[in-house]
């Protein structure tokens, strides 16, 4: 798994060039009888190619994933957290006497959401029965899976504040607080150390798929989805004390699941693939929690060669129209797209940047509240179609489509768009420049 998240190309074909010039330019007239002619085109052809990576790190993120969304076009994706947590510092003398409380999961919103948030959630907690073990380079993914008891030790429906400081909780069984305490009070070597986590090995917060229609983020770190251990001392004058039993931020994991049930995805391979826009409706798709990125090629770009005796090009931009009702108040468009440049092997070799060369240009959003439809990115390809144009074989090059790594690993942001067949189709602007000599 290459967990650099930087992803494969797209495909630009340029044919059947409509444009529009000048054809009464001259230049170098007392040296060299010329013209030139200054060419718009905005109907090149634009391929489009996605592609799923076969898995993404989601161990050590700081949040939880959890939650259920249906997409119009991409199917139900739901994600649950896994949650192993550290040996706790317990300091409350042996000879004092303990009464429970309660024992609670203690979770904090972490400010992401997709979904109608105004809905209900509800989640069910289950203990794991298998210890949470990294793999063997140390990262755990968003297919990766522990083996949990199916009956949960609690359940919480509520409406979630994703944008709240208010704190959830939910209370566990007593008879496990209950066992934690006597064990803690006792000191229990079996809960010291690394030892704690072969007695009570995690938890596991999981949606309930039959009234879950949003995803939500919990921060995980410190306090934040944390145990609150709550307990009483019995003296002269009985005292309210807690103990609290961090989260491991080292192993804990989000997992996700996908059914594409009734989708153009439905017959594909769930990891590896690539798939070309007209196998997905004319669409091309990016996605993060599950991994799709789009391609961009344009092996054809050197036809416009033919056409004179030296061509320059002077600009390019690229406009991507996100297709109207694949998005929504409750599944905006994302903020950023970036496009890098890959080889005939799909290896990043640059980025596209912003007209000073320091930055990786993020595309511009152009929105249109009234008309949807006229809502796209642009991008300022000039210097890279520059470069590409006569370039031939393994020297030529692609543009890969994706979101930046965060996205990919701690949302589920997405974005559908066309290809020239679909509803809103892709558009790459070209103006150079031809020179002749007679």
């Amino acid at each position: 798994m290459n967990k650099n998240l930087i992803p494969f190309g797209l495909l630009l074909l340029c044919s059947a060039l409509f444009s529009c010039y000048d054809e009464n330019n001259s230049y170098g007239d007392n040296l060299v009888d010329s013209v030139f002619r200054n060419v718009l085109v905005d109907s090149c052809t634009v391929t489009v190619s996605s592609t799923i990576i076969d898995s993404l790190e989601t161990t050590g993120q700081g949040l939880a994933l959890v939650g259920q969304y249906t997409h119009s076009l991409w199917g139900t994706v739901s994600a649950s957290a896994y949650l192993p947590y550290s040996s706790p510092s317990y300091t409350t003398e042996a000879d004092e006497v303990v009464r429970l409380d309660s024992l609670v999961l203690a979770l904090s919103y972490g400010g992401y959401s997709i979904g109608d948030t105004a809905q209900p959630m509800r989640l069910t907690v289950h203990r794991l029965l298998e210890k949470v073990i990294l793999n063997d380079n140390d990262y755990l993914y968003n297919n990766s899976s522990f083996a949990y008891d199916p009956e949960p030790i609690a359940t919480c429906t509520f409406k979630p504040k994703p944008g709240d400081c208010e704190r959830l909780e939910i209370r566990l069984p007593d008879d496990l607080g209950e066992d934690m305490l006597t064990r803690l009070h006792s000191r229990d070597d079996g809960l010291s150390g690394d030892r704690f986590g072969d007695y009570f090995k995690g938890l596991v917060v999981i949606p309930d798929l039959n009234v879950c229609r949003n995803i939500v983020s919990f921060s995980v770190g410190d306090t934040a989805s944390a145990l609150i251990l709550r307990y009483r001392i019995e003296d002269a004058i009985a005292q309210e004390a807690e103990c609290v039993i961090y989260p491991n931020t080292e192993t804990q994991f989000y997992h996700v699941d996908h059914d594409r049930t009734g989708t153009a995805m439905e017959s594909l391979p769930l990891k590896n693939l690539e798939v070309a826009s007209s196998e997905l409706d004319n669409r091309g798709v990016l996605f993060g929690g599950i991994g799709w990125y789009s391609r961009l090629g344009f092996p054809h770009l050197n036809e416009i060669l033919q056409q004179g005796e030296r061509i320059s090009i002077e600009s390019a931009y690229l406009k991507i129209y996100p297709e109207p009702g694949s998005w929504s108040e409750f599944n905006p468009l994302p903020d950023s797209l970036f496009l890098y440049i890959v080889d005939e092997n799909n290896v990043v070799t640059d980025a596209v940047t912003d007209y000073l060369g320091t930055e990786v240009q993020s595309g511009t959003l152009v929105k249109d509240e009234s008309f949807p439809e006229n809502t796209y990115y642009y991008f300022d390809v000039s210097t890279f179609m520059q470069e590409e144009l006569g370039a031939f074989g393994k020297y030529k090059h692609s543009l890969q489509l994706v979101f930046g790594e965060d996205d990919y690993t701690q949302t589920f942001r997405n974005l559908t768009f066309s290809d020239q067949e679909g509803r809103s189709p892709i558009v790459l602007q070209l103006t150079y420049k031809i020179y002749e000599s007679y």
